[in-house]
């Protein structure tokens, strides 16, 4: 069982919800902050460099914006979260 602090574990499961719990899509931070309580949504960017950091996720550099995906690990990790 992967243990993550619970902001970190609300954003990877909004992440895989955005992308449609599945590992081709890749979606911007505004995607994954819809999902989320409004008190929650200033800490999206910083806490997605987190979750890459930790290997949950990955950033891709898109034209104007950046986007995110969901790792192999990242997947199996949100669906194992209540």
């Amino acid at each position: 069982m992967v243990t993550l602090p619970p902001m970190e574990q609300a954003i990877l499961k909004a992440l895989a919800d955005a992308c449609g719990w599945s590992l081709g899509a890749h979606v911007p931070v505004e995607a994954v902050a819809k999902r989320l309580h409004q008190n929650l949504r200033g800490e999206v960017k910083k806490t997605l460099r987190k979750l890459r950091a930790k290997g949950y996720c990955m950033e891709h550099p898109a034209r104007r914006q950046t986007t995110w995906q969901l790792t192999s690990y990242g997947l199996e990790a949100a669906r194992s979260f209540p």
